[in-house]
């Protein structure tokens, strides 16, 4: 009956340090994983905003493209002079 008397509160307290501990790595842990989605935005963000540019330029050089292919089309093709003897 008296290890029980003894026993009993130092589980307790093992359990209540336990716990604390417990609590104070799942700060740390939810404190880590904000910082890791912190990061991740910034590289989320910092890929939109290539993607936007590659977007304009792309955008850019097909009507560029689009441009040269009316250019060509509109003038006559040298192959098809008749050569005159």
């Amino acid at each position: 009956m008296s290890s029980d008397w003894i026993a009993q509160p130092l589980i307790q307290y093992g359990f209540l340090g336990f716990s604390a501990v417990l609590l104070g790595l799942v700060i740390w842990l939810i404190k880590r994983l904000l910082s890791v989605l912190d990061a991740n935005t910034r590289v989320i963000e910092a890929n939109t905003a290539a993607i936007r540019d590659l977007t304009s330029m792309t955008s850019d050089l097909l009507k560029l493209s689009r441009s040269l292919h009316d250019k060509l089309i509109s003038r006559p093709c040298i192959a098809h002079k008749e050569i005159s003897t």
